[in-house]
């Protein structure tokens, strides 16, 4: 039997945020056939997963250094433009060498960890140095594309055309790339997979309803995901005080962390919150390592993304809990949430319908039973992590064969 493949994953994040790519390799790495790949994982910082990373996967910290960016600060400071001009030269042909340079250093990272594929976990926009790394070892790369993005500079267009295979989340982010000139010969959709059995709450619900202050029978609607303006928690404070007028006590949960580079979005959140006096049923959990635990509580899940959603990890999560759902109807959201069948879609950036499809599932708790319950059975028949998986793999077979079993020596005479 010949030898397992050795697979070197790398994930590109670096601002410290845990998100949905960070789930999705984890449940990747776990459902590999081991008898023909052998995973190991690359990250550029540590992080709160880093442990479960750890029991599945031999797991490495291999940081990103800090790119030059003295003109860029002097700029912010106001320093004229004739000044700044040789400066900035000066930074970008430095910043070309520290890229070259460390692509070189991956490039030895990858011939020492014997890897047989690079597989990148973001998206073509990013890891560009790691790219060419691949090519300076002269294995394969494949990266994942998790972004649905408007800009593809010259050198994402060079480095991407050499990819062995570009794997998209959804038929929305295989269409933003066609759109934009890419593929379609190695391009390929695989949906995001999620395990229904990864989603189980750890602590009861009543001691997390009492931990937010939350009365038992009190109902409670909310939105998974970090605080980020294209995310679009305001359109739910926005459509908060319509649903208050016909349900009073709802609480309203944001799941999630707001970075520094949030914090304006934050702020205008909370003013929202004062201007609308809706302290009391409005209630942050920063972040947290298990969004079941609040998911258990919602009578109706929330997505309120405000530009085209790439997939969408927080619907199946809902899903998985028998939740029903309601996400704007932009980019691969459609997808996932059959409109009146599972949950509802509604006109991304507005709150008066986000309101009224939200007070339709409160007002009728039989039909939101029921939207639950056909989005359970929906992830289990189209997204579960198995088909995720098992597709996946056959891109890898398709970009790099499994070598040939040694041929047994010949008995001698």
């Amino acid at each position: 039997m010949s030898q397992p493949q050795r697979i070197v994953y790398v994930e590109g994040n670096t601002d410290g945020t845990i998100g949905g790519s960070y789930f999705s390799l984890l449940f990747l790495v776990q459902g590999l056939d081991r008898r023909r790949y052998e995973p190991v994982v690359v990250f550029q910082r540590e992080h709160t997963l880093w442990s479960r990373f750890e029991r599945t996967a031999a797991t490495r910290l291999v940081p990103k250094p800090s790119s030059f960016g003295f003109a860029t600060r002097l700029r912010r400071a106001g320093w004229p433009g004739p000044l700044l001009l040789p400066l900035a030269v000066v930074q970008s042909g430095l910043n070309a060498l520290l890229f070259l340079v460390t692509a070189a250093r991956y490039a030895g990272v990858l011939r020492r960890e014997r890897a047989d594929l690079l597989h990148l976990n973001n998206s073509i926009t990013r890891t560009h140095d790691w790219m060419l790394a691949a090519r300076l070892a002269g294995i394969p790369c494949i990266v994942h594309e998790r972004g649905i993005n408007d800009r593809f500079p010259f050198p994402t267009r060079l480095l991407a055309s050499r990819l062995a295979a570009i794997l998209c989340i959804s038929r929305a982010a295989h269409a933003n790339l066609v759109a934009h000139g890419f593929g379609p010969g190695n391009l390929h959709t695989i949906p995001n997979g999620l395990d229904p059995a990864e989603v189980a709450p750890a602590r009861p619900a009543a001691d997390v309803r009492a931990a937010l202050g939350l009365a038992p029978e009190r109902p409670v609607i909310g939105v998974v995901g970090n605080i980020r303006q294209w995310k679009g928690q305001e359109i739910l404070i926005r459509a908060l005080p319509a649903i208050r007028a016909r349900v009073p006590d709802v609480a309203c949960v944001l799941v999630g962390m707001a970075t520094a580079g949030d914090a304006a979005y934050m702020a205008r959140i909370q003013q929202l919150i004062a201007d609308g006096a809706l302290e009391s049923h409005v209630f942050f959990t920063g972040y947290t390592t298990n969004v079941a635990d609040y998911l258990a509580l919602m009578d109706v899940a929330v997505h309120t993304s405000i530009t085209p959603e790439p997939f969408g990890r927080v619907l199946l999560e809902a899903m998985a809990m028998h939740k029903p759902v309601v996400g704007s109807r932009d980019g691969a959201v459609p997808e996932i949430v059959v409109d009146g069948e599972t949950g509802y879609t509604f006109e991304p950036g507005n709150p008066e319908p986000l309101a009224a499809r939200i007070l339709d599932l409160l007002e009728h708790r039989d039909r939101a039973r029921a939207f639950g319950e056909a989005g359970y059975r929906r992830l289990v028949d189209e997204f579960h992590v198995d088909r995720n998986v098992e597709r996946t793999m056959v891109v890898y077979q398709a970009v790099r064969p499994p070598a040939p079993a040694p041929a047994r020596a010949a008995a001698s005479l």
